[in-house]
């Protein structure tokens, strides 16, 4: 019992570090299903950090991986193109750490696959954007402008409910708001035309003939775009933000503790909100106004 107090105590400080609310599952089972701990595993100087590629890899490469060189890891990142993926290497063990997912979707995987994975920390996100080559802010968009949309169910829905956050459209409200479609527009005050578009498609093939367009943050990213020059960025709910996870039982390993670190430091904060940072328009965990 005297390795195990402090082993439960220190744990609990990283979640608290964390912000990560989804974790005190975890922390009970780790406490129910190990009752006689003796020492730690040893620790690990090589970390394998799994990511898909965009700008959580490139946040990675970038800015996360040099801070963990300079602590005296080595880093090995490993691209996935699947994205159930990454969790199941960091279930079995082949990565260290992944990032690349929201909680929801995390917290999805666990219930399907039973696995026992934790958040630790959100990161920047990139939310979904409305953006326009031809008017520089909301109060410019003028009557009868047009606005390409993604045409799948679920992200359409989302793009109506950013025009409707951002005082452009109202929508149905007897209407499920993850399942409203274009019939549920109850105000459209510009007499906005609205184009159905591939949602997957880079930024310029999305907004081919529109004069603006709401779109996915990860593919106005691959296409260069800085989400800085936004008209309107969506307000991420809460556990839409991206996070980083581990396995839950190497929550009290020292790896942890020091990416933790990383991304808490000021030289994270700066290097993501810098005026020339790619990351700039990312919407910010609630650590960045500590």
């Amino acid at each position: 019992m005297k390795t195990f107090i402090p082993l439960i105590l220190i744990i609990t400080m990283f979640i608290c570090l964390s912000g990560c609310s989804d974790t005190s599952g975890d922390i009970a089972s780790i406490i129910a299903g190990k009752q006689y701990i003796h020492e730690l595993p040893a620790e690990r100087s090589h970390l394998r950090i799994g990511v898909l590629a965009g700008p959580y890899a490139d946040m990675v490469t970038q800015i996360i991986e040099p801070a963990l060189i300079s602590k005296g890891y080595t880093v090995e990142m490993i691209l996935f193109t699947e994205w159930d993926a990454p969790n199941f290497a960091l279930a079995d063990g082949d990565i260290d750490l992944n990032l690349f997912q929201h909680n929801v979707f995390l917290n999805n995987f666990k219930s399907e696959y039973d696995k026992e994975l934790s958040a630790i920390a959100e990161i920047p996100t990139a939310s979904m954007v409305l953006l326009s080559e031809r008017f520089d802010s909301l109060n410019d968009i003028e009557t009868g402008a047009s606005i390409a949309l993604p045409n799948d169910a679920t992200n359409l829905a989302r793009a109506l409910r950013i025009l409707r956050e951002a005082g452009i459209i109202s929508l149905n409200t007897e209407t499920d708001i993850t399942r409203v479609t274009l019939d549920d527009i109850t105000g459209n005050p510009l007499e906005l035309r609205f184009n159905l578009v591939d949602g997957f498609g880079l930024y310029a093939e999305q907004i081919s003939g529109s004069d603006a367009v709401v779109i996915s943050g990860g593919r106005a990213y691959a296409s260069g775009i800085n989400l800085a020059e936004a008209l309107y960025n969506e307000d991420l709910r809460d556990g839409f933000k991206i996070v980083a996870a581990v396995r839950t039982e190497d929550l009290a390993r020292q790896y942890v503790h020091d990416l933790l670190a990383v991304i808490h430091s000021d030289e994270f904060k700066n290097a993501v909100t810098a005026a020339d940072s790619p990351f700039s328009g990312f919407q910010r965990p609630h650590y960045f106004f500590d």
